[in-house]
């Protein structure tokens, strides 16, 4: 009986011995879940024009862009030569009797040929201003002197500003033949009208579009 528990004694320090001498089991360390921002995908500049965008026509596809483009062309051509006419009546600043001149000289030149492309491709022609050009008019209408100046450069630098916008977009895409060299031409009388009206000293800066890039 003794021997027995000797022997249970001896084996009970031999696997406590073991134990102190066996290698620490490896601890498992849990990394910290640190939150992943969400990704938003990358958002591609849409493009200009699209094959379901496009009209066939004889001197090639014209997008929406480019029917809105003719459209705006005729439509702010017949407000602007109103005005313009009103400008050189009105106005005793020799610089804004200049730009009303040279708008009504081109706008005139913008207008028969978009009236000629837009029937070529049996296009609607506009035949009236938009209406929100309309009410422009009706409140220039009344106006004189500096009031009128400054309204009427200041309406007319801002809707530079924007069909400007519109040329670009239409003249770096356009597949139409006819189009093409209308949005240059465009695009230059635009330029020099914005030049033109800012000549004046009568621009506010502040009421210009801010661009959405």
């Amino acid at each position: 009986m003794k021997s027995r528990n000797l022997w249970i004694t001896l084996c009970g320090a031999l696997a406590l011995a073991l134990a102190a001498c066996a290698p620490p089991s490896p601890q498992v360390v849990t990394a910290p879940q640190v939150p992943v921002p969400s990704v938003r995908p990358a958002t591609s500049t849409p493009a200009t024009q699209t094959e379901s965008d496009l009209t066939a026509t004889a001197f090639g596809p014209i997008s929406s862009a480019g029917r809105k483009l003719l459209t705006i062309v005729e439509q702010t051509s017949l407000r602007e030569i109103t005005t313009s006419t009103w400008a050189q009546q009105r106005s005793s600043n020799p610089a804004v009797q200049e730009v009303a001149r040279v708008i009504i000289t081109q706008h005139k030149d913008l207008e028969n040929r978009d009236t000629d492309i837009s029937t070529r491709m049996d296009l609607p022609v506009p035949a009236e201003p938009a209406p929100d050009m309309q009410v422009g008019i009706d409140r220039m209408r009344t106006e004189f002197g500096e009031t009128f100046d400054r309204d009427y450069v200041n309406t007319l630098r801002k809707a530079h500003a924007e069909a400007l916008i519109l040329v670009s977009t239409v003249r770096a895409d356009t597949r139409n033949s006819l189009v093409r060299p209308f949005a240059d031409l465009a695009g230059d009388y635009i330029k020099t009208h914005i030049n033109l009206l800012e000549k004046t000293g009568d621009v506010d800066y502040a009421q210009l579009p801010v661009p959405n890039l």
